[in-house]
């Protein structure tokens, strides 16, 4: 890796020549060491099929992780002065206990047949926490129903195929567990003709490993109901009398009677993941500390076939190492920053954001004393609704703790960057919940300021053609600056930003 990079004064001068007489010429100087081609060099080494999709606690993790240590250390980033030694592994690597559980362990009795994964049961992740016995179901066409049952509670909940793929699949069945949710349901049925072309479609993100972490999170994961997709004939065979067409032709809102156990066997298996940190120690305001975020695992390997995660989330990854290197640069040049600047790569974002969890409840340095987190998570590419817009990146979170730090990302971007800050994914009502689905809401939770940086879903999203091939570097270089100056910003300015918002995440 190239330490110094060399900065061209041409373009400099003229970027100098129409920015207002707020520029920061330190902060220019060093963001000037965030290059395209030390970005694509990075990014076409730890998304290569040598590091086996970066699936949490197997092989091709640990060679990222140990990667990001070397690069780390050949930036001259010493090890963290963590106040419990013993929490720092090597000096860079905070390592969490994960157990580990592979989906399949659900079983459905009913009517003398057991009903099992893969045959005409299918889900993505496993939240039964104990065997239910069930005589009865509440049956709602879609989530929109939910006002049908106002009044009513019901252990299972019959829900209708939404009917769509992709993304938006994944959208609606999260709402239909959200509406089974609010009437205490703890499994959600959805019955669909097209279980085949479902599993074949998303059976590699159900075939992954289910990991959780040791300390108290069963029992958290546990209260959310168990979403199962259930062949619609197998459906029909385990209902007590009629079919599933008649109950559906019936409307919702109404009880169905049948004879059930829903069963958990699961088993434990310990794997260990780490979170890797690069800490930037601050001069006069040292004990304060920013940190920057982004995921480095991603999905692994599935039937043969690797899932490099490029964009989803090496182009995060590889923003962070040039971040690391701009201000270990400013540091040794005597140039700050003011706070320190602890820059982590998580791991575990991919099995339900573990990772950066594990950091919030066992933080290195005290949340207290953590001012903002700014976090990385698909920078690379292009979603659909700017396939021919403007440079964008989508801001999500930046003014739900702090107007304070919204406003200096948004000053950064007018100074700096002038990009298309996109708020759509930040309304309280997107049906996406980005909000809540990157490594930055561990940190909001905990009323710590943050931004998730992003740049929307494509078509690769979790299929094995997120490639470098398809990373717009220009793009994941403009979005690195603007993460970078709202960095520098937040880590030299006087005071840290105010928590103002009472309404929290």
């Amino acid at each position: 890796m190239e330490v110094r990079k060399v900065l061209c004064s041409v373009g400099l001068a003229a970027c100098m020549t129409t920015l207002s007489a707020q520029v920061d010429s330190l902060a220019l100087r060093y963001a000037g060491t965030i290059g395209v081609q030390e970005l694509k060099d990075h990014l076409s080494i730890l998304a290569s099929d040598a590091y086996q999709g970066r699936d949490t606690g197997k092989e091709g993790q640990k060679m990222a992780a140990a990667y990001l240590k070397a690069a780390f250390i050949e930036m001259g980033i010493p090890p963290v002065p963590a106040p419990d030694p013993a929490s720092i592994v090597d000096g860079y690597y905070q390592p969490f206990e994960l157990i580990e559980e592979r989906n399949g362990n659900i079983f459905i009795q009913a009517n003398g047949k057991e009903h099992r994964f893969m045959e005409d049961l299918f889900y993505f992740s496993e939240n039964l926490g104990t065997d239910l016995v069930v005589q009865e179901a509440l049956y709602l066409k879609q989530g929109t129903d939910a006002r049908t049952a106002k009044g009513k509670a019901a252990e299972v909940v019959i829900m209708d195929d939404p009917g769509n793929s992709g993304a938006a699949l994944i959208v609606a069945l999260r709402m239909r567990v959200e509406v089974a949710a609010g009437l205490g349901a703890k499994v959600v049925l959805v019955p669909t003709d097209r279980l085949d072309m479902l599993k074949a479609e998303l059976g590699h993100a159900a075939g992954s490993a289910h990991l959780r972490l040791v300390d108290g999170v069963r029992q958290e994961t546990s209260t959310r109901p168990q979403l199962i997709l259930v062949d619609a004939a197998a459906m029909s065979g385990m209902l007590r009398k009629g079919d599933l067409r008649k109950v559906q032709r019936k409307g919702p809102g109404r009880k169905v009677l049948l004879d059930m156990v829903v069963q958990n066997r699961s088993t434990d298996e310990r794997v260990i993941s780490e979170n890797v940190l690069a800490f930037i120690e601050g001069t006069e305001k040292k004990d304060e500390v920013l940190v920057i975020t982004a995921h480095y695992d991603h999905v692994g390997v599935e039937d043969g076939v690797i899932y490099n995660g490029a964009d989803d989330d090496g182009s995060g990854t590889v923003a962070l190492l040039e971040i690391a290197e701009a201000f270990a640069l400013a540091r040794k040049a005597g140039h700050g920053p003011l706070r320190s600047v602890l820059v982590m790569p998580v791991s575990g974002e991919e099995k339900g954001l573990l990772g950066s969890r594990y950091y919030s409840e066992h933080p290195v340095f005290p949340l207290a004393n953590t001012v903002a987190d700014l976090n990385i998570d698909m920078i690379g590419r292009r979603d659909t609704a700017h396939a021919a817009s403007e440079p964008y990146v989508y801001v999500i979170g930046s003014d739900r703790l702090s107007s304070e730090l919204h406003a200096v990302n948004e000053e950064a971007n007018r100074t700096y960057t002038q990009l298309d800050l996109d708020y759509t994914f930040n309304e309280k009502d997107d049906p996406n919940r980005f909000y809540y689905r990157s490594d930055h809401y561990n940190f909001a939770r905990k009323g710590i300021p943050s931004i998730f940086y992003f740049s929307g879903v494509h078509e690769d999203y979790h299929q094995p053609g997120d490639d470098v091939e398809k990373i717009e570097f220009d793009l994941l270089h403009q979005r690195t600056l603007l993460v970078f100056h709202t960095a520098w910003a937040l880590a030299n300015r006087n005071e840290r930003p105010v928590v103002d918002k009472a309404e929290g995440p």
